[in-house]
C-alpha cells in the first residue's frame, strides 16, 4: 500500500468511526508557515533566498470513549525546508495513541504519544509557529516519541506534577534497534502564575564507536504566566559519550511576550548555544554554522486578525563567535526576516 493510500485509508477510518461515538469525537487542525527573505547568511549559496513554505499542517482526531478512555491520531505534513529540496508536501503519523484516565489526577499512554522535553517551555513559549525550543531546534531531543507514558498531579492543589516516558528513542519512526530512551520532568508551581520545573533523560543510542554514543541531557525552567505577560528562563545541558570521549553542550534560553492590545503581542527569545554545534547546518528552515557557538535572537509581533487567525511579522538573527577551531573564518551573522501565518480550526 502506498503511502497516500495509507493516509486516505486512516482518515476513512477516523471519518466513519464518528457516528458510532456521536459527541464523543472531534477533528481539528492547525496550519503555519512563512513568507520569508534571508537577508544575510553565513553560506553565500542562500543568501538572498526568498519564498513561502509550509512549516506544518496538523489534522488532528479525538475520540472519547468514557470518562477513563481517550484517544488520538494526529497526521502531520510539512515542506521541506533545506533550501534544496523541490519536494512536494509529505507527511506522516504524529500522534497515535491510546489514553486511560484516573481520577482526574494521573494518566497512562501507550503509542506515538508528546514527550516531556519541549512540553513546558512550548506551553510557556506559546509560539511553536514562530520557532521550535531550544533543545529539539538544535537537535538534543524531538517532540515526540513511540512509547509508554506516564503524566499527572500530586495532591488536589496540583502544585507538583510529573510526565514520565519511556521509548524508542526513534521519534515517530519503527523501532530498528534494542536501544531505548528514557524521559521525565517534574514541575512545581509554588506560587500563582509561576511553574519550575527539572528535566532529565537517557538515551541509549546507537553509535559509530564500540561504546555506542549514549546521550544524557538535563535542564531546569522557570516560567511565568499571566493574563497579558509570559516568560520564562531555562540552562539545559547535554554530554554526548562515544568511546570512552565525552562531550558537552550547553544553551542558555529567555524569552518574554506581552500583550500591548487585545489583539497584538510582542514577543522576544534570546538562546546562548554555548558550544557549537556539529550538526548545526542539517537544521531545517534556519540551518546554523556548525563550527561556532552563537547568539539567537527572536523579536517579533503577533497580530490575531480574527478568531483562529495570526500573522507574526518577525526577525531571526544568528550571531557567531569565533570559531572552535583553527583555520576558518568567523562566520557571517544570519538574518532572516518571516512573515509568519497561522490557522487553526
Amino acid at each position: 500500500m502506498s503511502f497516500k493510500s495509507a493516509v486516505l485509508a486512516v482518515l476513512t477510518l477516523a471519518a466513519t468511526a464518528v457516528p458510532a461515538f456521536a459527541g464523543e469525537g472531534k477533528f481539528s487542525a492547525l496550519v503555519f508557515g512563512d513568507a520569508y527573505w534571508m537577508a544575510a547568511n553565513h553560506d553565500s549559496t542562500i543568501e538572498d533566498m526568498n519564498g513561502l513554505w509550509i512549516r506544518r499542517f496538523y489534522l488532528t482526531y479525538d475520540q472519547k470513549f468514557d470518562d477513563k478512555w481517550s484517544a488520538r491520531l494526529r497526521l502531520e505534513a510539512s515542506q521541506p525546508g533545506d533550501f534544496k529540496t523541490a519536494g512536494t508536501v509529505s507527511a506522516f503519523m504524529k500522534d497515535a495513541y491510546l489514553k486511560w484516565q484516573y481520577k482526574e489526577m494521573h494518566a497512562a499512554l501507550i503509542g506515538i504519544q508528546l514527550a516531556p522535553t519541549v512540553e513546558t517551555y512550548e506551553d510557556v513559549w506559546g509560539y511553536r509557529s514562530v520557532e521550535k525550543v531550544p533543545v529539539e531546534l538544535q537537535g538534543w531531543g524531538v517532540s515526540r516519541d513511540a512509547g509508554i507514558g506516564l503524566q499527572g498531579d500530586f495532591g488536589a492543589s496540583k502544585k507538583v506534577g510529573y510526565h514520565v516516558v519511556v521509548g524508542n528513542g526513534n521519534n515517530v519512526n519503527a523501532e530498528n534497534n534494542t536501544r531505548k530512551k528514557a524521559m521525565g520532568a517534574i514541575h512545581i508551581r509554588p506560587a500563582d502564575h509561576v511553574i519550575l520545573e527539572g528535566y532529565a533523560d537517557y538515551d541509549d543510542r546507537v553509535g559509530a564507536g564500540q561504546g555506542g554514543a549514549d546521550r544524557v541531557t538535563w535542564y531546569g525552567f522557570a516560567g511565568y504566566t499571566a493574563d497579558k505577560l509570559r516568560a520564562g528562563l531555562q540552562y539545559a545541558k547535554q554530554t554526548r559519550h562515544d568511546v570512552g570521549e565525552d562531550t558537552d553542550y550547553r544553551i542558555v534560553s529567555g524569552f518574554i511576550t506581552g500583550a500591548i492590545s487585545d489583539k497584538v503581542w510582542l514577543f522576544g527569545r534570546v538562546d546562548r548555544n554555548m558550544d557549537a554545534n556539529p550538526q548545526g547546518d542539517s537544521i531545517a528552515y534556519l540551518p546554523f554554522a556548525s563550527i561556532s557557538a552563537n547568539t539567537f535572537f527572536i523579536a517579533g509581533a503577533d497580530f490575531a486578525m480574527t478568531d483562529g487567525v495570526n500573522l507574526m511579522p518577525n526577525v531571526e538573527v544568528i550571531k557567531y563567535d569565533d570559531p572552535d577551531v583553527a583555520g576558518p573564518p568567523k562566520p557571517d551573522t544570519d538574518v532572516m526576516a518571516r512573515l509568519t501565518f497561522q490557522g487553526k480550526f
